[in-house]
């Protein structure tokens, strides 16, 4: 079922833009969209990656904008992996796209992303997630969805009307989500966020606070964990004279 859904939400996203935005021209054209160009010039299409591709430690997260766990990780873990590991040119990593209810949203949002460029996407990602809590309390309200979208959009050169609609109902951008998803069924993802480090897949929620992963990627750098500092012995009493 959940498969089913996901790839649904993607094949559904040019309903989704006309529902939100309205047919290009205003005009019944039988049900054609009559703005999928099919390919975004300067669209992201691959993997989206942060860090040096010699890094020696590599992380992939799949995880959903619209997901509130995501949030917090993104709030509470991604800095310190960010600054403490990706800035550093220790760890390489690589976000995936894995929509979570409403997925329709969640998907134009990622659609949005990847229109905005290699650049720009973790950009437009970042605003997401600060506009998270908000979209969500009007998700039911799809022209209230489309103003806050066409607003973030806009903020990263992505202008409201023919561009946003042809970006969401993009073929090309289409694929390029669906494709991490077949990626995140096959390897096993069943929930956001969901984290590989090296391949090997997180377990546990130790990994879900900044000290945990700090840890596990200092194992995978193999940094030999802090030790307690020895007890200081006291000092030898001076005989009194």
């Amino acid at each position: 079922m959940m498969r089913f859904t996901r790839r649904l939400a993607v094949t559904g996203l040019a309903a989704f833009a006309l529902a939100a935005c309205g047919s290009a021209g205003g005009e019944d054209n039988g049900g054609s969209t009559g703005g999928d160009s099919g390919s975004i010039a300067g669209a992201a299409l691959g993997d989206m990656v942060k860090g040096s591709a010699n890094a020696p430690v590599e992380v992939i997260e799949y995880a959903s904008w619209t997901c509130p766990a995501c949030l917090d990780f993104e709030q509470r873990v991604m800095p310190t992996i960010q600054n403490e590991y990706i800035d550093t040119g220790k760890v390489r990593f690589v976000f995936r796209e894995f929509p979570t209810a409403p997925a329709s949203i969640s998907v134009a949002g990622f659609a949005l992303a990847r229109c905005a460029g290699e650049d720009k996407y973790f950009d437009v990602l970042d605003e997401l997630f600060e506009r998270q809590q908000g979209i969500l309390a009007i998700a039911r309200d799809g022209d209230q969805v489309r103003v806050a979208l066409e607003t973030i959009a806009g903020n990263h050169g992505i202008s409201a009307g023919a561009e946003f609609e042809a970006c969401l109902n993009s073929q090309e951008i289409r694929r390029a989500i669906g494709d991490k998803i077949n990626l995140g069924e096959s390897s096993g993802v069943g929930s956001t966020p969901t984290v590989f480090v090296n391949g090997e897949l997180l377990i546990g929620f130790e990994w879900r606070n900044p000290e945990g992963m700090a840890a596990i990627l200092d194992e995978a750098l193999g940094v030999e964990p802090e030790t307690a500092d020895a007890p200081l012995e006291e000092p030898t009493a001076e005989p009194a004279e």
